[in-house]
């Protein structure tokens, strides 16, 4: 179980309790906000943004590959379908949309990433 969070990423409350959840949806989320090297306790953790994302002519093969591959990560996923980035240079924003199925549903969702 986790704490669920709101859309701003902060502690969602319910009559002034936490509420815990076992939500897929926000550990994907988690895992696609979380740029490589920013856990201290965990360098290798993350995605590698600034190496591959945000920088000029960016392989977006590669880039969605990375993205599978964290999506993956999460354990209850079976399947990664519809990975695509939208990349906004001037404002330094990608947005995200994949689908991914576990054994209970599918769901489609959409991230966005500031650089």
């Amino acid at each position: 179980m986790d704490i669920l969070l709101n859309e701003d990423g902060d502690l969602f409350f319910k009559e002034a309790d936490i509420v815990l959840a076992n939500s897929v949806r926000q550990k994907i989320k988690i895992r696609l906000k979380w740029f490589f090297q920013e856990w201290r306790w965990d360098d290798e953790a993350g995605v590698q943004y600034f190496e591959y994302l945000f920088i000029k002519n960016p392989d977006l093969d590669q880039v969605k590959e990375l993205i599978e591959e964290q999506i993956f990560n999460v354990d209850e996923i079976t399947e990664v379908n519809d990975v695509s980035v939208v990349i906004d240079s001037k404002s330094r924003k990608a947005v995200i949309t994949y689908e991914a199925a576990t054994d209970e549903e599918t769901f489609k969702e959409e991230v966005v990433i500031y650089g």
